[in-house]
């Protein structure tokens, strides 16, 4: 990743210029966009740095900590598909690597032989525990400067604008179909 500060300057130079030809363009909001989508893309590169070398992607380990999570340690695909934002084409091509590993398992519900049940296997318990605490390090250091009432602050902005995505998303869909 580049130097942010010299990335945002020149984008906010930009931007000042764009608003002397468009007096209407709301400069913070496409700012504060675009910094989140360079947040996003810097925190997700790192977090692939680090778990790469144990032969995942951010999309796996995603899946394995959410079965981690889950009481039983099992879940049916779609539900993983809503927790961990990933399409159930990609659900599938992840449970396929994640179960040649041995780090999930997948077999028919009990209850309803239509579904699949995924589980997290042992083997994927003992790889999510040895890889999660060197990735809170980084995460100790991001929010060094941040007390937990200014993170807990954010958490609360950012659901909200997650909303208000969802929403506009949603609308676009809408407007799209009728």
């Amino acid at each position: 990743m580049n130097d942010p500060s010299s990335h945002f300057r020149q984008l906010e130079a930009n931007l000042e210029r764009l608003r002397t030809q468009m007096p209407d363009l709301p400069v913070t909001s496409v700012l504060l966009s675009r910094l989140l989508i360079y947040l996003g893309r810097g925190m997700a590169s790192k977090l692939e740095q680090q778990i790469r070398p144990f032969g995942l992607a951010e999309a796996d380990f995603r899946v394995l900590t959410a079965l981690m999570s889950q009481p039983d340690g099992a879940a049916h695909p779609g539900e993983l598909c809503s927790s961990t934002a990933q399409s159930a084409a990609n659900m599938s091509r992840i449970s396929d690597a994640l179960v040649s590993r041995d780090l999930i398992t997948r077999v028919l519900s009990q209850h309803d032989r239509r579904k699949m049940v995924l589980r997290i296997t042992e083997s994927g318990e003992e790889l999510v525990r040895r890889l999660l605490p060197p990735l809170f390090v980084p995460l100790f250091e991001m929010f060094a400067d941040f007390p937990e009432e200014e993170q807990r602050q954010l958490i609360a902005q950012l659901k909200l604008l997650t909303s208000k995505l969802h929403e506009a998303t949603a609308q676009d869909v809408s407007e799209r179909a009728g």
